[in-house]
């Protein structure tokens, strides 16, 4: 221990516990409809604006060009997503949901809603004001 610091007592520390039974019921309700936790992300982000560009994407969901790229290619063989070629500039693709991918957007914000309320739940009103203007 230095200078008195345990990881195990970190404020930090007790946050991961505290979510990791709320992340695994995430990745359960993900895995129930054919995803790994993780691909929704960038289907939330096209859910809100199909079509960006892979870069962009990149940055919205706070990733890599390499790992963006990675994710891309099994939504790709699920189905989920195609990559199209920018009209404007043949240099730039963009990502654009399928039929499939669109269909999901209810089915995973239900996982996510639930998960979230069922935390929520064990805090007082305050807390999750406080939890809000934190975040």
């Amino acid at each position: 221990m230095e200078n008195g610091y345990s990881l195990l007592d970190s404020t930090l520390y007790a946050m991961v516990v505290h979510l990791g039974s709320h992340k695994r019921r995430i990745a359960a309700g993900l895995e129930r409809l054919g995803l790994h936790l993780g691909q929704e992300i960038y289907l939330a982000q096209l859910w809100r604006e199909d079509g960006l560009c892979q870069g962009r994407l990149a940055g919205c969901a706070k990733v890599s060009a390499a790992n963006v790229t990675q994710v891309l290619r099994g939504l790709e063989r699920q189905g989920l997503v195609v990559r199209r070629r920018d009209e404007a500039d043949g240099r730039v693709q963009r990502i654009w949901l399928t039929d499939e991918g669109r269909a999901l957007e209810g089915p995973v914000t239900e996982v996510w809603r639930n998960a979230e309320a069922d935390w929520l739940a064990g805090l007082t009103p305050e807390q999750r004001e406080a939890i809000s203007r934190l975040l």
